[in-house]
């Protein structure tokens, strides 16, 4: 009998409204802060409507961190309010 392990990736909790950035990538590492848990351990993902400017690269910043949005099984991209918390 075969064991299959199942892990949970951050795609697995991202909403019908942000699936659009499934197809993002993780650039830069830690650019903003979780609105969760406070830590400034948040990726910077890939822009697809990123034009040039003199102050280098725009980042998608989600709201919260990959870890936190597994804990809580919620979409990393949707806006966290204080009655979500």
């Amino acid at each position: 009998m075969e064991n299959i392990y199942y892990t949970m990736s951050e795609y697995d909790f991202i909403c019908d409204i942000h699936c659009l950035h499934k197809q993002e990538t993780a650039l830069s590492p830690y650019r903003g802060m979780c609105r969760m848990c406070k830590k400034k351990k948040v990726h910077g993902y890939s822009n697809p409507d990123h034009i040039s400017n003199p102050f280098g690269y725009l980042y998608l910043i989600p709201e919260v961190c990959i870890e936190c949005s597994l804990k809580t099984k919620q979409c990393m991209w949707c806006c966290v309010t204080k009655s979500k918390l």
